[in-house]
């Protein structure tokens, strides 16, 4: 694949992930700081919104396998996705004059629709990459230059966030800003995906008798594989997620160095981009087992130490959250590099085509890591005693409940999640030979 394409294509994931991570790791800050809704009334309102998450994705994802048209399965729904998508993200950062559960209520819907755009885009976007890079090191290329561009888009965001904040004191006029500008600028990076891949997917190749979406459903979560592989994507996302939700208020309430929170996420960002060279090259040295284990076990050490930091010690601070960022570029790029071989392995098996089914259902496992980890900090919260700021206590003095429960979701929650992907990925099997073999079956099939 030229590199030229490359880079158009990866650009399209500026679309998806400059929203999504600005989302996990200021949502949950801004609906409890900002917005000043009631930690138990962000819980409900984001944990109904992940209700459509249930219904949405796979859905999304078994009607696109069965599209046909001009612009084929995976192009048509990311042109209409797309600017969808960038005006329900603005949505989601306005302050309505409501207050209490109809607030609650209003963040709920704006997420539903934000939701809904992003998995049609998402899903149809990652259903592409197998036809892009077929080969096994090649995707690991592939996603290494789009997570590139995912974690720039982020330190972007967070640069914007932070200049606003040098000349917006009010929050709510920053993030509203904020909102609008971040959501048109994701629309752009669909439309040159759209470009970029035209005469990839305009003819879907005949197949035989269309499967029902039952059958198609049986086979996606019999692929096991597949399974093994949703499930490292779901521990190490939930585990970036809850880093994310908790680094502002970590730095915050535990380092007690508010003005600092967006730098500490710079600075892990900036490090992840230059992590990911290191972790595409251990995926191609050994395998993309071998490389999620070496980041796995790395970031489990990182974020303990990270747990213990005292009041006032900044620099380590900055130090780990260094460190912390071979551990994200690790999550970000292996399991979607890994998730192409996985898919091929039950094409190989049926002749089908299903890429936008195990896509949808990997988006979905992954939001549920999300989702997940947002409902709980709130929960904890909650429950230990969190008291909401105010306009004249911006940052008040937090019981040691809550700062305790913050100390554990960034250190022991994120360490219990990777150890279980370390168990995982010892028991994986798709490698570079299995990956050859399929491939070869696949191009056979398609020849007989």
């Amino acid at each position: 694949m030229a590199m030229s394409r490359r880079v158009l294509f990866s650009l399209g994931d500026l679309t998806a992930s400059v929203p999504t991570t600005v989302i996990n790791f200021f949502q949950l800050w801004f609906l409890t700081d900002v917005a000043r809704l009631p930690p138990a009334a962000v819980a409900w309102s984001l944990g109904a919104a992940k209700l459509w998450d249930a219904v949405n994705d796979p859905l999304i994802g078994l009607v696109t396998d069965r599209l046909r048209g001009p612009w084929g399965r995976r192009r048509g729904p990311i042109l209409v996705a797309a600017p969808l998508l960038g005006l329900s993200f603005a949505l989601l950062w306005v302050v309505p004059p409501l207050s209490g559960f109809p607030l609650a209520f209003y963040y709920a819907a704006a997420f539903i629709l934000f939701d809904t755009a992003y998995t049609l885009f998402y899903v149809s976007y990652n259903a592409l990459t197998p036809e892009l890079a077929k080969d096994y090191d090649e995707r690991s290329s592939l996603n290494g230059i789009r997570m590139a561009f995912s974690i720039g888009g982020t330190i972007c965001a967070v640069v914007l966030l932070t200049v606003l904040g040098w000349v917006m004191p009010d929050p709510r006029l920053r993030f509203g800003l904020a909102g609008i500008m971040l959501g048109l600028a994701s629309i752009a990076p669909a439309l040159a995906v759209f470009r970029a891949t035209r005469g990839l997917d305009e003819a879907a190749e005949d197949e035989g008798e269309t499967p029902t979406m039952r059958e198609d459903l049986r086979a996606v979560l019999s692929n096991k594989p597949f399974l093994k592989v949703s499930l490292l994507n779901f521990l190490t996302w939930t585990s970036a997620t809850l880093i994310s939700s908790i680094l502002v208020y970590f730095a915050a309430y535990c380092l007690r160095v508010p003005d600092q929170a967006n730098y500490l996420v710079l600075a892990a960002q900036v490090s992840a981009i230059a992590f990911i060279p290191l972790v595409v090259a251990i995926s191609k040295r050994w395998d993309k087992r071998r490389a999620l284990l070496v980041g796995c076990a790395t970031w489990i050490f990182v974020q303990a130490g990270i747990a213990f930091l005292r009041p006032g010690l900044v620099w380590p601070a900055y130090l780990l959250a260094g460190l912390m960022g071979f551990g994200i570029a690790t999550a970000y790029v292996v399991p979607w590099a890994m998730l192409p071989d996985a898919i091929e392995a039950e094409r190989a098996g049926s002749g089908r085509r299903r890429e936008g089914a195990h896509y949808a259902f990997a988006v979905f496992f992954q939001k549920l890591g999300t989702a997940a980890a947002v409902w709980l900090v709130g929960q904890a919260l909650a429950r230990t005693g969190y008291v909401t700021p105010s306009q004249a206590l911006p940052f008040p003095e937090q019981p040691a409940g809550a700062v305790l429960a913050l100390r554990f979701a960034i250190g022991a929650a994120p360490g219990l999640l990777l150890l279980g992907a370390l168990a995982v990925s010892a028991g994986y099997g798709v490698g570079r030979e299995e990956q050859r073999a399929a491939s070869l079956a696949i191009a056979a099939g398609s020849e007989g």
